[in-house]
């Protein structure tokens, strides 16, 4: 049987809150238009999007023993790029753990968005991203760690690799939203994991815009259990959505070679590690590129 989590309780009660406040139920419209309406905001929302600078607070800690028994603070460079076909990737850069400079903030990482970035950027960026996982309290806090990543369950061409279902339709500050369960079909994966499991979730859409409001992703296998709620709200000064707040939750036991487990138990079977996390953004800015498109 699959490990199940055991949550902090301050983490665990603001996963419940992103999904219930200020709602009530009512009607709403038919599933394909809200999909439809999804995919048609992403496109839009990342040319919207282009490049975004702000900063990063990742509060992490090790919850193994039941309670909290170590934490880590990072703080970084973080960076929101639009891409082709309504996709938005994230990207981090590392400067300063537990209060403490790790390296002069340079903002290396922005230097690769100024102009439009080509594949070697991006690159270049994803690298970034990969070197601050060494400082990360456990290195499986990386696996859903990107906030954007559930809204690429919503682009047209990933819908049909997907099962959908309406879970019902809510009125959040003044606009109707819908909710929608989905679950990954087929061997292929939007997101890998060593075992090959579906992702499933729910996503809170504005039925009105196709706005996205709110996302939850889990998977599921053998030997791990990781969770990510992801809170969406409006920059005045931007006047559109953007990630504020991200939980996450991560329960794995020891496996063996290429367990994702490995990182964080050391491969020895039976030996259970839970990690819990809540990220922060703020500072937004929107960064000025040479009028092209982002590829």
């Amino acid at each position: 049987m699959a490990p199940r989590f055991r949550f902090w309780p301050a983490l665990a009660f603001t996963a419940v809150v992103f999904a219930s406040v200020g709602t009530r139920a009512q009607k709403g419209p038919a599933l394909p238009d809200v999909l439809q309406g999804a995919a048609d905001y992403l496109v839009k929302y990342a040319q919207q999007v282009s490049v975004i600078e702000a900063e990063e607070q990742y509060n992490q800690h090790d919850t193994s023993s039941g309670r909290l028994s170590g934490s880590r603070r990072l703080t970084s460079d973080f960076v929101l790029a639009g891409l082709d076909g309504g996709a938005v990737a994230a990207f981090r850069d590392t400067f300063e753990m537990d209060g403490s400079s790790l390296r002069e903030r340079q903002g290396r990482l922005l230097g690769f968005f100024r102009t439009r970035p080509d594949s070697s950027a991006l690159e270049q960026a994803r690298a970034l991203s990969a070197e601050s996982v060494r400082h990360y309290i456990s290195p499986n806090l990386r696996v859903l760690d990107e906030p954007t990543l559930a809204l690429q369950f919503l682009r047209k061409q990933n819908q049909e690799r997907l099962t959908f279902k309406l879970d019902g339709v809510r009125t959040m500050d003044g606009s109707q939203v819908a909710i929608l369960r989905f679950s990954e079909q087929g061997p292929e994966r939007v997101i890998r994991s060593p075992e090959n499991v579906p992702v499933t979730g729910r996503l809170w859409i504005e039925t009105a815009t196709g706005a996205v409001r709110q996302t939850e992703l889990s998977l599921d296998g053998k030997n791990f259990n990781l969770r990510a709620a992801v809170k969406y709200a409006v920059d005045r000064k931007l006047g559109f959505w953007l990630p504020v707040e991200m939980v996450l939750q991560c329960d794995v036991r020891g496996a063996g070679s290429g367990g994702i487990s490995n990182m964080g138990a050391g491969g020895n079977l039976g030996v259970r590690q839970s990690f819990e996390a809540r990220v922060t953004y703020s500072k937004f800015r929107q960064v000025p590129v040479q009028p092209a498109e982002i590829r």
